[in-house]
């Protein structure tokens, strides 16, 4: 299973992506949860603002699928909880 990742906002100073859209391979068990990606990429779960899977709202508990693409939104000042 192959995943594009990318990242926005300070995200892109923090997080293991960095500036660029990544792709790279996963196990493909069909259990990997959204959720089970944050630590490898360096993202605090609460940090999270908003995720798009292929550009659509998605889920932390959400699977995770075959070419999908992945993009996080830190909170800002205005979404702090």
């Amino acid at each position: 299973m192959r995943v594009t990742i990318a990242v926005h906002g300070h995200f892109r100073q923090t997080s293991s992506i960095g500036n660029d859209e990544v792709t790279f391979p996963l196990p493909d068990t069909g259990d990997v949860r959204i959720r089970d990606l944050l630590d490898n990429l360096n993202i605090i779960e609460e940090e999270i603002w908003r995720i798009l899977v292929n550009g659509r709202p998605g889920r932390l508990d959400e699977a995770v699928r075959h070419r999908v693409k992945l993009e996080f939104y830190p909170r800002d000042r205005q979404h702090a909880a």
